[in-house]
C-alpha cells in the first residue's frame, strides 16, 4: 500500500478542523472565507458549467425559422427550453445547494462597548454575508427562465432586488426581469424597468451588451421596427461576441427588408455572409440578399450567378425550392415576368415538404398572375394557397375572400367559353364536326401515350434507384449494429428511409397516406346506413364513355334549338355575374365594362338589361366620365321610365318623396288600427281594402290585409276566417305577420278541431287519387329514433318465407324530420299489396325482437308515394287511406 505523505495528512486534518469550525450559524472571518471559497470554486462553478452546457445545447440544436424575423433571444421558444431543460435542472440544483449550505445570514458578533464606523454599520446591516449567494440566485433565475418556469424566475429576480438592493447584481437582475416580462406579455412593466436602467448614471457599461438587445427585444414585440433597428445597432457597437453579433446583423437585414430599405438590407445580409455563420443562416442570407435585390443597387447578374452556383451544390439539394424562388424574385424585379413564372413553378416542383415555402411560391404566383391580369391562373394558385395555409396565416381572410371571388369568376368564364364552344360545334356541318372530333381523339391518344411513357420512365428510375440503394447498403454491419432494434439502428433507419422515398416519394403523415386518391377511402368509410342515390342520378353520361370514342364528345353538344337556348340562357347569366364580380369585388372596371357590353350586345332582350346599363352608368360616374355617365343615364330613363333606377336618375328628390309617401301610409295605418281597437270593424275593413288597392307597393300591405281579416273575423264564419288566415300565411311566409296568423290558426285548431279536420279531409282528397290498378308499395311508418336494422332484417326474412316469388325489395326513405318509411316494393296493384299487408300485420315474426314497438302500416300507390314525399304529412294521407283502402 502506498504511503500518504505526512504534509498531506496535516493539510487534510487542518481542513477538517476548519470545516467543523465554519458552520453557517457562525459569522466569522474564517467562516466567511471558507464558505465563499467553497461556494465559488465548487458549487457555483459546477452550476455555471451546467448552465453553459445548456446554452451550448441550444446553440447547436435549435433551428431558427428564417421565414420569419428572428427573435432577439431564443429562450422563449419551446424547442430551446426542451434542449436545455436537463442542464438547467442541474444548474438550479447546484444554486439551491449553494444557498442552503453556504448562505450566512447570522450577524457577526460585536465587541462590547465598541463603537461602529458608518462602513461597519453598513456591513452589519447586510442580510447575506456570502458574496456568491446573490450570483447563485441570479443564475437560478436565468435557469428557470430558460425552462419556461416564469413564476419561479420572476420570484427569484424580485428576491434579488429586495434582498441585495445595494449590490451590483441588482442591475443584471433588472435586465433579466425585463426580458421575462417582455416574454410573458407584461410590456408596460418591462418598459418602466428599462427606462429606469437606461437613465441610471451608475449603470455598469459592461452590461450594455445585455441592456441594448433587451430594448430591441421589447420594441420588436411591439412591431416598432425603427426603434428595434436603433437598439440593435447600439448593441453591435458594444457586443464583441461573434455569435450574437451575427444574429443582430441578420435581424437588422430582415428589418430593413421589412421596412423597404432594400439596399441596407442587402448590405447587412452581405455582412452576415462575411461572418461565416452556421450553414442555415449563411444559406438564407444568400437567398434573402437576392430577394432584397432592387434595381439600381447591386448587380443582378452577379446575384443570379451566385444562386445558380448554389443550385449545383449537393448540400443545397433539399433547398432548391428556396433558390428557385429567389431566382424568380430576381427575375420579377428585373421585369422578366415569363422567366419569373418559370422559376416560381420550378420552386413548387422542387419542394420536398417545406409547406411554408410552398405557400409563398403559390401566393407569389397567384399575385403575379393577378397583376397581369390572368384570373384563371391566379384563381388556381390562390386556391392552392388557401388550401395549404392555416387560418392563422397572415392575411388569410383576405386571401380566402379573393380566392372565392376568383373561383366564382372562373366558373362563369368557363360557362361562357364551354357553352359558346358547344353552340359553335352544334352549328357545324356533320362531316366537319366529325373531323374535328377525330382531331381531338388523335390528340388524346398522343397525350395518353406520352403519359404512359413518362410513367414507364419513372418506374425504371425507381427500380434503378432501388437497386443502387441496395448495392450501396450491402456493406457488412458490425455485430453491435446488427443486434440493435430497428429504431435504434441508424444504418437500418437510413436505408429504410431511402427505400421508402424511392417507392412512395414525399408523403404527408396522415390517415391512408399510401393512397394517392383519398376519395376512394372517403366513400368506403361513409355511413353504410345512408341510402345511395341511383347511378343515373350521379354518373354523368360522359363519364361512362371512353375519351377515344366519338360519343364522348357528342354527348354534351346541343342537338336541338331548345338545348341551344338553355346554353344561351346560362351564358347570359354568366356574363352578368362576371360583370358584377369584376366591378364590385376585383375592381377591374375595364373588364366589367366588357362583360356588361357583351351581355347587352348578345342579349338585347335580357332580363339583366336594366341592371347592366345601370352598372355601366355607375362605372362611368365613379371614373368621372361625364359624357358616358349622361349617355347611360339617358338610356335608362328612355328605355325603362317606370323603373326605380329611372325615377332616381330623373328626380334627385325621388327618395325624399318616397319617404314622405311611406310616412303618409304609416299614418293611415295607425288611424285604421285605432278604429279596429275602438271596435269600428266595418270602417276598418273599408280602409284596409282601400289601402291594399291604393298603396300596392308599400311594405305595410301585409299589415293592412291582416287587420282586414281580423275585422272580418269578428262577424264572418270561422271557416272563412281560417281560410283567410291560411292564405295570408301562404302569401307572406317567414314574416312576423305570417307567424301571428299561424298562431291564430293553431289556436282555432285546438278550440275548433272540426274545422281543421274538414280542411284536412278536403285537402287529402285533392292531393291523393284512387288508382287500384297502378303499381303499389307497402310501407311501415317509423320514428327516426328507432334502429331500423333489425326490422329490415325481419321483413326480408318474412318476404323470403312467404313471398319469395315476388322478388320484393326493402328500402328506407325519409318522410320528414322525425319519420322514415320502410318500403316494400313493388306490387302489381292494390289487391296484391292488400293481401301482403294482411299477411304481414298478422305475422308475429316482424316485431319478435323488438318488444314494445308498435308500427303504423299502409299501402300506397307509386303516384301517391311521390305526393306523400312532397307533402310529408302521414296524417293527411291516412285520411285518404282510411276512406279508400279500408
Amino acid at each position: 500500500m502506498k504511503k500518504i505523505p505526512e504534509h498531506t495528512l496535516i493539510a487534510f486534518a487542518a481542513l477538517l478542523i476548519l470545516a467543523t469550525g465554519c458552520s453557517v450559524q457562525k459569522n466569522t472571518t474564517v467562516s466567511r472565507a471558507y464558505h465563499n471559497l467553497t461556494a465559488r470554486f465548487n458549487v457555483l462553478f459546477n452550476g455555471k458549467e451546467s448552465y453553459n452546457r445548456g446554452i451550448a445545447q441550444i446553440e447547436s440544436g435549435f433551428k431558427d425559422d428564417y421565414a420569419e424575423i428572428l427573435p432577439v433571444f431564443v429562450f422563449g421558444e419551446k424547442e430551446a427550453a426542451d434542449l436545455a431543460s436537463s442542464d438547467m435542472d442541474r444548474t438550479i440544483k447546484k444554486c439551491s445547494k449553494l444557498i442552503s449550505l453556504h448562505s450566512i445570514t447570522v450577524k457577526p458578533k460585536v465587541k462590547d462597548g465598541k463603537s461602529l464606523t458608518p462602513k461597519q454599520r453598513e456591513f452589519f446591516s447586510k442580510k447575506e454575508y456570502n458574496q456568491y449567494v446573490d450570483d447563485a440566485y441570479l443564475l437560478m433565475g436565468k435557469a428557470h427562465l430558460y425552462k419556461h418556469e416564469y413564476d419561479q424566475a420572476a420570484e427569484t429576480f424580485k428576491l434579488i432586488l429586495n434582498d441585495f438592493k445595494n449590490q451590483p447584481v441588482v442591475y443584471e437582475a433588472q435586465v433579466w426581469l425585463s426580458r421575462l416580462l417582455v416574454q410573458t406579455g407584461q410590456n408596460r412593466e418591462a418598459y418602466e424597468i428599462l427606462q429606469v436602467l437606461i437613465n441610471e448614471p451608475e449603470f455598469p457599461k459592461k452590461l450594455l451588451p445585455d441592456l441594448y438587445p433587451t430594448f430591441a427585444d421589447y420594441y420588436l414585440t411591439q412591431k416598432d421596427f425603427i426603434q428595434t433597428i436603433s437598439y440593435l445597432e447600439k448593441a453591435l457597437g458594444v457586443e464583441r461576441g461573434k455569435k450574437p453579433r451575427t444574429r443582430y446583423l441578420y435581424i437588422l437585414a430582415q428589418l430593413f427588408e421589412k421596412t423597404g430599405d432594400l439596399k441596407r438590407a442587402s448590405d447587412y445580409y452581405a455582412q452576415v455572409i462575411k461572418m461565416n455563420p452556421v450553414y442555415d443562416m449563411a444559406f438564407n442570407a444568400h437567398i434573402n440578399r437576392a430577394l432584397a435585390y432592387e434595381q439600381g443597387f447591386g448587380q443582378a447578374e452577379d446575384i443570379e450567378n451566385e444562386l445558380t452556383k448554389m443550385l449545383r451544390d449537393d448540400k443545397n439539394q433539399e433547398f432548391q425550392d428556396q433558390i428557385y424562388f429567389a431566382l424568380g424574385n430576381l427575375a420579377s424585379k428585373e421585369g422578366a415576368n415569363e422567366t419569373a413564372l418559370e422559376y416560381y413553378q420550378k420552386s413548387i416542383k422542387a419542394n420536398t415538404g417545406n409547406d411554408q415555402q410552398k405557400i409563398r411560391s403559390y401566393l407569389t404566383l397567384a399575385n403575379l398572375y393577378y397583376s397581369i391580369p390572368d384570373y384563371p391562373h391566379a384563381q388556381a394558385y390562390y386556391d392552392s394557397t388557401v388550401s395549404l395555409a392555416s387560418a392563422d396565416y397572415p392575411g388569410y381572410e383576405a386571401l380566402f375572400t379573393k380566392s372565392k371571388s376568383l373561383t366564382r369568376l372562373v366558373t362563369e368564364i368557363n360557362t361562357v367559353q364551354l357553352s359558346d364552344s358547344l353552340i359553335m360545334l352544334a352549328k357545324l356541318p356533320k362531316q366537319e364536326l366529325y373531323a374535328r372530333i377525330e382531331d381531338m381523339i388523335k390528340h388524346e391518344r398522343e397525350n395518353e401515350e406520352l403519359a404512359r411513357q413518362k410513367q414507364l420512365e419513372e418506374q425504371l428510375d425507381q427500380q434503378f434507384g432501388a437497386e443502387t440503394a441496395m448495392r450501396n447498403n450491402l456493406q457488412p454491419q458490425s455485430a453491435a449494429e446488427a443486434s440493435k432494434w430497428y429504431f435504434y439502428n441508424d444504418a437500418a433507419k437510413s436505408q429504410g428511409y431511402r427505400e421508402f422515398k424511392l417507392k412512395w416519394g414525399n408523403r404527408k403523415l396522415e390517415d391512408h397516406w399510401q393512397r394517392a386518391n383519398k376519395a376512394v377511402m372517403n366513400i368506403a368509410s361513409s355511413n353504410p346506413e345512408e341510402e345511395l342515390p341511383d347511378s343515373n342520378e350521379v354518373v354523368d353520361a360522359q363519364q361512362k364513355l371512353s375519351k377515344l370514342s366519338r360519343e364522348y364528345y357528342l354527348v354534351n353538344i346541343p342537338a336541338n334549338d331548345s338545348a341551344i337556348a338553355a346554353l344561351n340562357k346560362g351564358v347570359e347569366s354568366a356574363l352578368y355575374n362576371m360583370g358584377l364580380i369584376y366591378k364590385d369585388e376585383l375592381k377591374d372596371f375595364e373588364r366589367a365594362n366588357e362583360s356588361f357590353k357583351s351581355l347587352i350586345r348578345r342579349f338585347p332582350d335580357s332580363q339583366y338589361l336594366l341592371m347592366a346599363y345601370y352598372n355601366l352608368y355607375s362605372i362611368a360616374r365613379d371614373q368621372n366620365n361625364q359624357a358616358l355617365t349622361d349617355y347611360y343615364k339617358n338610356i335608362i330613363i328612355g328605355q325603362f321610365p317606370q323603373s326605380t333606377y329611372a325615377k332616381v336618375l330623373s328626380n334627385p328628390e325621388y327618395f325624399k318623396e318616397l319617404m314622405a309617401e311611406e310616412k303618409a301610409v304609416h299614418n293611415y295605418y295607425e288611424q285604421t288600427y285605432a278604429l279596429y281597437k275602438a271596435g269600428n270593424f266595418a270602417e276598418t275593413i273599408v280602409r284596409s281594402d282601400f289601402a291594399v288597392k291604393t298603396y300596392a307597393g308599400s311594405s305595410l300591405i301585409p299589415q293592412f290585409k291582416y287587420l282586414g281579416i281580423l275585422a272580418r273575423g269578428k262577424t264572418a264564419d270561422r271557416k272563412v276566417f281560417r281560410d283567410d288566415l291560411t292564405a295570408l300565411v301562404n302569401d307572406y311566409p317567414g314574416t312576423d305577420i305570417a307567424d301571428d296568423a299561424q298562431n291564430l290558426i293553431n289556436y282555432m285548431d285546438i278550440e275548433h278541431p272540426e274545422i281543421k279536420e274538414a280542411e284536412e279531409a278536403k285537402l287529402s282528397k285533392k292531393l291523393y287519387q284512387v288508382s287500384p290498378d297502378e303499381p303499389h308499395l307497402f310501407a311501415f311508418v317509423l320514428d327516426k329514433k328507432v334502429n331500423s336494422n333489425q326490422l329490415v332484417f325481419n321483413i326480408i326474412n318474412f318476404n323470403l318465407d312467404h313471398f319469395d316469388k315476388l322478388n320484393l325489395r326493402v328500402d328506407i326513405t325519409d318522410l320528414n324530420l322525425t319519420q322514415s318509411l320502410i318500403l316494400v316494393k313493388s306490387f302489381r296493384n292494390k289487391q296484391e299489396v292488400m293481401q301482403y299487408l294482411n299477411e304481414i300485420q298478422s305475422s308475429d315474426s316482424i316485431l319478435k325482437d323488438m318488444p314494445g314497438l308498435s308500427l303504423l302500416s299502409v299501402a300506397i300507390s307509386e303516384i301517391n308515394l311521390n305526393t306523400l314525399k312532397e307533402d310529408k304529412s302521414i296524417d293527411r294521407y291516412l285520411k285518404f287511406y282510411n276512406e279508400s283502402y279500408r
